[in-house]
């Protein structure tokens, strides 16, 4: 099976627009997170274009993060504005070009904390690649280190529409970009596949601007959904020991929310 993804990531400044608010969200989880764990050494994967990642190398300057994204387009943005941010910041900050599935950086077995944020794990859509997965990241923690990883919650009444009703494309969003004097409006359609759990989704981007330079583009991406007993089991499959699940960004217990955040530690 061939699946979508790639072309979803291309266009960074769109791809930042549409989830600037997510922002609010999820990186003051991380912060806390780390505030509580006190890590030193830590990778994100899926790291994309520094949404997460520069909030938190500026909140915390002992903090060395890496970041580890297979898309070429969102490392450039991110990139791009690390050479803003203050050379103190710039150098706590190192990214790398590579698979989450397989990959070996110099800090094998040193990190304190990898964490895979905001359904990037979507992005693991068979067996085999989580497995590979989740054991390359438990060889690169340390003893006792922690592996994050968040993801929705399966809606069942959503994903049962989705199966039994395809959607047609509406209107998810109008966003006014002020850097560009534009808006971009986005249409989605989703179609839920329950034998591979997948997701399959379409999105037309437009964007009008004020000086009549209109432009249009679809992408399409899939994502895998993950079922709690799946996920936990991918933990405990792979060494882990299953630390704390929450059910949102506040941390709330499981099933009281949309998320399901698993903490899974490294067995020391």
């Amino acid at each position: 099976m061939t699946y979508c993804v790639g072309e979803y990531y291309e266009r960074a400044e769109d791809y930042d627009l549409e989830y600037q608010s997510q922002s609010e969200q999820d990186v003051p989880f991380w912060h806390g997170l780390i505030e509580e764990y006190r890590p030193r050494h830590v990778l994100e994967l899926a790291c994309g274009s520094g949404r997460i990642g520069l909030p938190l190398a500026r909140s915390f300057p002992e903090l060395l993060i890496e970041g580890l994204d297979s898309s070429p387009q969102m490392l450039a943005a991110y990139r791009r504005k690390l050479g803003g941010e203050p050379l103190e910041v710039q150098r706590r900050v190192i990214l790398h070009e590579g698979d989450m599935r397989n990959y070996h950086l110099p800090a094998c077995g040193n990190f304190d904390l990898i964490f895979l944020p905001f359904n990037s794990a979507g992005h693991l859509y068979t067996i085999e690649e989580q497995l590979a997965t989740f054991h390359c990241t438990y060889d690169h923690l340390a003893p006792g280190g922690r592996f994050v990883i968040d993801v929705l919650l399966p809606n069942l009444d959503y994903l049962s529409a989705a199966l039994n009703r395809p959607t047609q494309l509406y209107l998810e969003d109008e966003i006014g970009d002020p850097a560009s004097e534009s808006t971009l409006l986005i249409y989605s359609s989703r179609r839920y596949d329950p034998c591979e759990q997948l997701e399959h989704m379409v999105w037309i981007h437009e964007r009008f601007s004020e000086q009549g330079e209109n432009e249009r583009y679809l992408t399409q991406l899939d994502l895998h959904m993950y079922f709690p007993r799946e996920l936990q089991l991918l933990f405990l499959a792979s060494g882990f020991a299953v630390e704390a699940i929450y059910g949102d960004y506040e941390r709330r217990p499981f099933g009281k929310g949309t998320r399901q955040i698993i903490v899974g530690r490294k067995r020391t």
